[in-house]
This record gives C-alpha cells, structure tokens and sequence, in this order.
C-alpha cells in the first residue's frame, strides 16, 4: 500500500483571507448582469425602477447619451449606447475570468489581474479628481464628502483584491481552492448557477422547498442590493458625474439642488443597505432550514445515484470549531457560524448527489433543511438498511468513532467492497493531540479488524480523515480542524472521484 499526505491547513488560510474577494466578485458579477439588463429595460422599454440600485448608473448614462448626442448628432446616442455595452461586456469578462483565476488558481493569470487592478487603483483618482474639484466648488458638501468616499473605497478595494489575488498567486497546496464552486460537482449550469447564488439545490418537489427556494433567491437579490449599494456609498460617483455633465451645459444650479437631495438620500439609506444585509443573510438561513424533504422524496429506487452519510449519533450535537475569519469575511458572511459537519457536507454535496442518512430513533421525523436527508428505520432493520445503502451508494463519507454502530458499519464496508468509495472522517474532538493518542491505537485495531488497513498499519500523521486511490491511501491533514476544514476535504474527495 502507497501512502500520501494532503496538508490543507495553508491552503484554508489562504483561502479563509480570499473568501471574501470570491463572494464581492460573485456579487459583482450578477450585479453587472442587473445593471445592464436594467439599464436596456430604461433606454428600449421606459421602465425605470427594475433595478433601485441601478438608478445612479442610469443617470450617469443617461447624461453621457445626451451629451453624446450634443456632439454627434442623433447617431452620438446609439455610438454611446454602444460603447457602454462594450465596457459592461469587458468588465464582467474581467470579473468571471478573475474569479475564476482564483478559484482555480491560476498563477500567472493572477498576478497579471493584480498588477493591472494595482495600475487601475492609481488612474481612478486623476481620472475623478475633476469632478471631485466641481463638487467642492459648487456642489452640496456633504454630497461631495459622500463622493469622494465612493471612489476612495473604489481604490481601497482594488489594492486589497490585487493583495488578495497575489497571496493566491503563491500558494503551492491548493486544493482549499480548488474546492471552493469545484464544476465537477455541479452536473449541469442550474446547480452551478444556483451554487454561485447560495441558493438551494433541493428537489423543488413540495409546496415547502418551492417556498425555500423563493426566499433564498429574494435573499440572494437583497444582498446584492445591500453590499452594492454600501460599497459604492449609494453611487455618489456615479451620480455626480451626471451632476457633472448638467453643470457643463448651463444646468449648474439644478445641479446644486439635486446634489442637496442626493446626499440626504444617501445617508437615510446607507443604514438600511446594512439592516438589509444582515436581512439577506436571516432569509438565506432560514431557507435552508425550512427545505428538507425525506429519503423517499429524493432516492426513487434502485438506480437512483446518492451518497451516504455514516456516523454516531452522539455527532448530531457537536458543533465545529468556527473557521478564522477575517474582518472582510465576517461582513461577507451569508452562513451562521458555528455549524455542524452534516451541515458542511450536505451544502458540498446539495445539487451534485443527494446526502441521506439514518435518522436517531429519537427525533421527531419532521425533515429538516439544510442536513442530509434521513430515513427512520426501526431497530430490527438498521443494520440490514445501511448494508443495503453501503453496496448501492455512489460515494461514503463516515465518521470513526469508538461506538458499536459504527464499529459494525466499518465491517461491512469491506464485506460490500465499498473501501475505494468512502471518506474516513475523524470528528473533531482529536483536534486535540491528548485524545488522538489516547484513542489512535484501538481506531487502528477497528480498522484492521475491518479489513481497512494492513495488521502493521500506522498513521502517519494526525489526519483529519483518509480515502484511498486505487492502491493509495491519502491521509488528509489540516491544523485547523475547523467547519472549513471539513468541507474542503469531503469536496476534495468527491471532485476527485468524479474526475
């Protein structure tokens, strides 16, 4: 037997100081995508409010085309209605190919897009210090504060995404990365699409998981609104550079007095942006919760793909250490912490197979969302249903503990020769080095009873779980043993046996 070690304890603090920089470029994205659907909806349909967010944006070019037409005559407004859209197309393309550079770590890609939003940080403040200039001058004072505000965070943010990206440019494990909207496990554009939004991917089957689904996507659209809407300081930028081109054409004093409305406006609203956030986030949450449906709603019969999810009961309580997050994760954060395992793995797996599980015999039996879909079985049969679920399923995550149940599962995963298809998991408990010595022998004596791993078999390390590859075992490592840890881990296992 060939042995391996993955050690992703680098790899996740990487990743934990990018986390944020993946879900401001997802917003950005679908942002993008509003914006110019709403801005087509203004100039082609004359309906105005299809995206508030946008209305900023929308006057900016609003006041552009009229100046173009000035220029150029009736033709100024298409040629300018054109170049926006060229613009728009290049941005969004930047944005996608970035975000995918990280997820996928693309080294040289990376340092490239750093370098360039390094250079872009530079130019955005010649490029808005006239308008700044006319806004001090003449404009509202406080709408002027509100406006250089918007393109300083413009150029904050550039230089920390270009800090981020160059810290993923140098990471040598990546499989943390890797992990994060891996495409082997979204079967079809649906789920990565839905994966992208955080949304669910439960069957949408019931009244209920429909319900779900609908409040995870207003959600999803909430936050884009909220965090666009605070990073760029509700648009002031935006706003007066159309405040700007009004002032170029004799419109100055109307100029003066929508800036007075503008920057009371803004800052009645900047408040309810961060209400609206933290909102998002309650709905998202409790989406997941209220979508659960049952084995028999999501595993139809004997053909039907699925991976199955074994592990003591007494597991079901414990919460797991709560990842290192930094400040921009924090704000960023649309997931509770802490969080249970189930939770991790169901959410890596939602949309790609379903996750089932044996139900405790004292649960109540009303599904909940968000954890793997339980079947309640009676005493008499659990063992016979598990083996039946053990030579069926797709892939098997377990966790190893000291427990009769699981003692008797690690034995008939050899006996259905389902060793090459299961993840071993250890619980989290042997973060400590004291409980991982006192238990490490007799969880090796289980094994090799089972047949898992050879009489002189020894860990090499203190993983926080195994699988093998043909005739390797991979030991998987990582300091951390945090939420993130066993994410990372159970979709590094399933991407890789995908393929």
């Amino acid at each position: 037997m060939h042995r391996e070690t993955i050690d992703q304890t680098a790899s996740e603090l990487v990743l934990h100081r990018v986390w944020y920089v993946i879900k401001f470029l997802r917003v950005m994205v679908l942002h993008l995508v509003l914006v110019f659907i709403a801005v087509l909806l203004y100039f082609f349909a004359g309906i105005q409010h299809a995206y508030p967010v946008a209305a900023a944006l929308i006057d900016a070019v609003l006041a552009d085309a009229i100046d173009s037409r000035i220029q150029w005559g009736p033709s100024g407004v298409v040629r300018y209605l054109i170049y926006f859209a060229v613009v728009m197309s290049a941005m969004l393309a930047l944005l996608i190919w970035t975000y995918r550079s990280i997820t996928s770590v693309r080294k040289m890609a990376l340092r490239i897009q750093a370098t360039f939003l390094v250079v872009l940080s530079l130019l955005l403040v010649p490029v808005n210090l006239p308008n700044l200039r006319l806004a001090f001058r003449h404009l509202d004072f406080l709408f002027a504060i509100l406006a250089t505000a918007n393109v300083s965070t413009g150029v904050i943010a550039s230089a920390f995404v270009a800090l981020a990206l160059m810290r993923v440019a140098r990471l040598e494990e990546r499989s943390s990365l890797l992990a994060n909207l891996d495409p082997r496990l979204a079967p079809n554009f649906w789920v990565y699409l839905t994966k992208l939004l955080d949304l669910p991917r439960t069957p949408l089957s019931t009244s209920r998981t429909l319900a779900a689904f609908l409040l995870a996507l207003g959600g999803a659209l909430l936050m884009i609104a909220s965090y666009i809407f605070l990073i760029t300081v509700g648009g002031a930028s935006n706003k007066l550079s159309a405040l700007a081109t009004f002032s170029r054409h004799g419109l100055l004093q109307d100029a003066i007095t929508a800036s007075v409305i503008e920057a009371r406006r803004i800052i009645w609203l900047l408040p309810c942006a961060l209400a609206g956030a933290k909102l998002a986030a309650f709905f998202q949450s409790t989406a997941k919760r209220i979508g659960g449906l049952s084995v028999s709603d999501v595993v139809k019969g004997s053909v039907d793909r699925f991976i199955l999810y074994l592990r003591p009961f007494g597991l079901d309580d414990v919460i797991l250490p709560k990842p290192q997050l930094t400040l921009g994760n924090r704000i960023f954060s649309f997931r509770p912490h802490p969080v249970q395992i189930e939770e991790e793995l169901f959410d890596v797996a939602d949309g790609y197979l379903p996750l089932i599980a044996v139900g405790k015999p004292d649960e109540s039996g009303e599904m909940q969302g968000g954890e793997a879909y339980r079947a309640y079985v009676a005493d008499s049969d659990w063992q016979s249903y598990v083996a039946d679920k053990i030579r069926r399923a797709d892939r098997i995550v377990m966790v190893v503990e000291e427990t009769e149940g699981v003692r008797w599962e690690i034995g008939r995963i050899p006996a259905e020769a389902a060793v090459a298809k299961t993840l071993f998991f250890f619980p989290p408990r042997f973060r400590d080095a004291d409980a991982w010595q006192a238990v490490e022998s007799s969880l090796t004596r289980m094994l090799q009873n089972a047949g898992v791993v050879p009489e002189n078999f020894a860990f090499e390390s203190r993983p926080i779980g195994f699988f093998f590859r043909g005739e390797t075992m991979v030991e998987i490592t990582n300091a951390n043993w945090s939420a993130t840890s066993y994410r990372t881990a159970f979709s590094h296992f399933l991407a890789e046996s995908a393929g």
